[in-house]
């Protein structure tokens, strides 16, 4: 049986492969900005709370610095991941007039008048939102303002990719001071992470 957000996808493709984005797993599509750079758009939703095959859709856009995910990957020792996941993300309700939190929503007694609408706005507001991010020190500047869901990994890479390598050191120290005595698996994480930093950019 296919599901509402399925249905959702389906319909939301076309008009989104139009306005170039790449149709990638799952709710996830992708539009390339730059020489290494995606825009990043995830179709988030909720059926909570609704009728069978209706769904709510809290579209998350962003972008994708591959140098920057590359260089996480590395010190994390993880596969590098194509398109997942985004460097810089937010709700797209965040970067429209009305700053906040919207949805969209979809089947059942819904027409079709939220497609159209939920596409307005990723091409008049999210497009926009991603191409302002191409530049590093874009991106440098949407960490520090809490656009990114692991700057403890992330600040750092961007700063090592910039050339900033004594400010990166800083970053990676100051989140080792913050950890403090935790021993739990994120913490421990955090520390491997800094190990790897430090052996791939020593103090010279």
């Amino acid at each position: 049986m296919v599901s509402g957000i399925q249905l959702t996808v389906r319909a939301l493709r076309e008009p989104l492969e139009r306005a170039g984005f790449r149709k990638r797993a799952g709710e996830i599509f992708t539009i390339v900005l730059a020489d290494d750079i995606l825009g990043w758009l995830g179709l988030n939703y909720a059926s909570h709370h609704r009728e069978p095959g209706q769904i709510a859709v809290a579209p998350v856009i962003g972008v994708r610095h591959q140098a920057v995910e590359r260089l996480v990957a590395e010190l994390r020792q993880e596969r590098f991941h194509e398109y997942v996941p985004p460097t810089i993300s937010t709700r797209i309700g965040y970067v429209m007039p009305n700053h906040r939190e919207m949805t969209w929503e979809f089947g059942g007694q819904y027409g079709t008048e939220a497609e159209a609408d939920l596409i307005a706005a990723v091409v008049d507001h999210g497009i926009p939102f991603m191409r302002s991010l191409i530049s590093l020190p874009r991106i440098l500047e949407a960490i520090n303002d809490g656009f990114c869901l692991y700057p403890d990994y992330r600040l750092p890479a961007v700063l090592a990719v910039m050339g900033r390598l004594i400010d990166a050191r800083a970053a990676v120290a100051l989140t080792l001071d913050k950890l403090g005595a935790r021993n739990d698996p994120a913490a421990q994480q955090l520390r491997d992470f800094a190990i790897a930093f430090e052996t791939k950019f020593p103090l010279r």
